[in-house]
């Protein structure tokens, strides 16, 4: 800390006088602001090497006072201080750009200095590479998600709780499993919980226990997962899913650490970490009064939103390239993606996000016959769309057949060459020829259903002429039958 210059930003005279001591006591110099004001005065006169702030000062938000600094000086490492009651505004600082935050009262003095010493040498660039290499293939290079990360490396470390929000097949579970394996509970259970997955009795019972004879088949005392999670971190997610009943439970643990299991009488003490995770948006909810809002404040201390992955285009090669050496060392088949293939999961929206795209590649993996994955290896979702030939006065647009797949493919597998949407068409047109005023021949349903399968069979084989323009080979192709086949549909089963 010798020389380095330390700017306290704080309204109580007696903060800034503990860091005056404190930092002077080991070479440091040190410049204090009472106010925001103060505080962009001294920005101005000049540089620092660590600056903590207090989030909330008389005259100014300490975020904005962040955003300041880090815009002016970006070489100058932030730790905010703040109250317990502040500590989700001190997570979202973090999220900004904060090196890290402290509590107050500041209780541990060794721990400090250990923190003021980690901001002084650290590189915030390094930080982002260790947190990528840490986490793997759900980090990337997306800026939002390597931000994200190093908070929550941060919030790992302290006691509080998480809620992690996020579409589904974002990988919330995978990201509170990173945060349990850098906190000091790391050594201690993870236990990971649908709350969805359950009804509000058997949930009640699974995640607080029971004792024998609570219930119909409690034939023994049973172990909630709140009880096998001690010492741990227990992950619980689509808590949006619980019951008002459950709600008031898993406050009452939050503020208590204290139990009842189904049908007893004993409090059992717990000390677990809790991270929930969501896929709704809970402040709605709250609104709405299907979640309880004490319960929502408690939960929502450190808020982490994971971006979808049609956010995240960057990153979806790092993801294909990872799930698909995945699934290689599986088959024991090395496989790549062809440069068009790889296009197409790059510009796809991805609904399903990270878990859509795994169960794409390994689907690919599974379909494709040679070392490389193209196109037409490809579901028909990502498939690309027909070629139009340009209207003109012989006739209207057509499909071009330069487009055709080159190898033989099931019908069913190119949607776009074969529209299913005609065929939907054709069954429409079928009900709609009943004559519905006589009633339905529920009798005659087994006869009448061979007749339609016959005449659907007939507009799948029309319609396939007609997307190869009457090209017999062509048209087997697409069916994934072979010529004689079709020649043979023509002449014996066509009307």
């Amino acid at each position: 800390m010798k020389n380095a210059r330390f700017l306290v930003v704080d309204d109580e005279p007696e903060v800034c006088n503990f860091f005056a001591y404190l930092l002077k006591s080991k070479g440091g110099q040190v410049e204090s602001a009472h106010s925001g004001t103060e505080a962009r005065a001294r920005l101005g006169q000049c540089k620092f090497n660590v600056a903590l702030v207090d989030l909330k000062l008389p005259d100014s938000d300490g975020l904005e006072i962040l955003k300041e600094i880090k815009l002016t000086q970006p070489e100058c490492e932030v730790i905010i201080i703040t109250g317990y009651s502040t500590v989700k505004s001190a997570v979202e600082a973090i999220q900004l750009g904060a090196f890290d935050y402290v509590e107050k009262p500041f209780a541990d003095i060794e721990e400090m200095e250990s923190l003021l010493e980690k901001a002084l040498s650290a590189k915030l660039e390094a930080d982002k590479l260790a947190a990528q290499e840490e986490y793997g293939f759900v980090v990337g290079r997306n800026p939002k998600m390597i931000s994200l990360v190093t908070a929550a490396r941060k919030i790992a470390k302290k006691n509080i709780t998480v809620l992690i929000q996020g579409e589904t097949g974002t990988g919330k579970e995978v990201l509170a499993r990173y945060i349990h394996s850098v906190s000091h509970r790391s050594e201690r259970p993870f236990l990971g919980f649908n709350c969805g997955a359950f009804t509000e009795t058997l949930l009640e019972s699974e995640l607080f226990g029971h004792e024998k004879g609570a219930f119909t088949g409690a034939t023994s005392r049973k172990k909630g997962i709140f009880e096998l999670a001690h010492k741990g971190t227990l992950f619980l997610d689509e808590i949006d899913s619980a019951s008002q009943a459950i709600q008031i439970k898993l406050l009452r643990i939050l503020e208590t650490g204290e139990l009842l299991r189904v049908g007893g009488e004993e409090i059992c003490k717990v000390d677990v970490r809790i991270i929930t995770a969501t896929n709704a948006d809970l402040a709605t909810k709250v609104e709405e009064r299907t979640f309880r809002e004490d319960l929502f404040y408690r939960l929502d201390v450190a808020s982490l939103v994971i971006p979808p992955l049609r956010e995240r285009a960057e990153d979806i090669p790092l993801f294909v390239n990872y799930f698909l050496e995945k699934e290689s060392k599986l088959k024991g088949t090395p496989k790549r993606f062809a440069e068009q293939a790889m296009d197409l999961l790059v510009k796809h929206s991805w609904p399903g996000n990270i878990r859509e795209l795994a169960n794409t590649v390994a689907q690919a993996v599974l379909l494709s016959k040679g070392p490389n994955i193209t196109v037409a290896d490809l579901p028909p979702k990502l498939q690309p769309p027909p070629k139009v030939v340009s209207p003109s006065k012989n006739g209207p647009a057509r499909t071009s057949p330069e487009k055709l797949p080159e190898g033989p493919r099931r019908w069913a597998d190119h949607p776009r060459q074969i529209e299913l949407s005609e065929l939907s068409r054709q069954w429409e047109k079928l009900f709609l020829e009943l004559d519905l005023r006589k009633g339905f021949n529920f009798t005659g349903f087994q006869a009448d259903l061979k007749q339609w399968n016959h005449q659907l069979l007939c507009a799948v084989i029309k319609l396939a002429l007609k997307t190869t323009f009457g090209n017999q080979a062509k048209a087997a192709e697409l069916l994934g039958i072979t010529p004689r086949a079709l020649r043979y549909y023509l002449k014996e089963r066509q009307p």
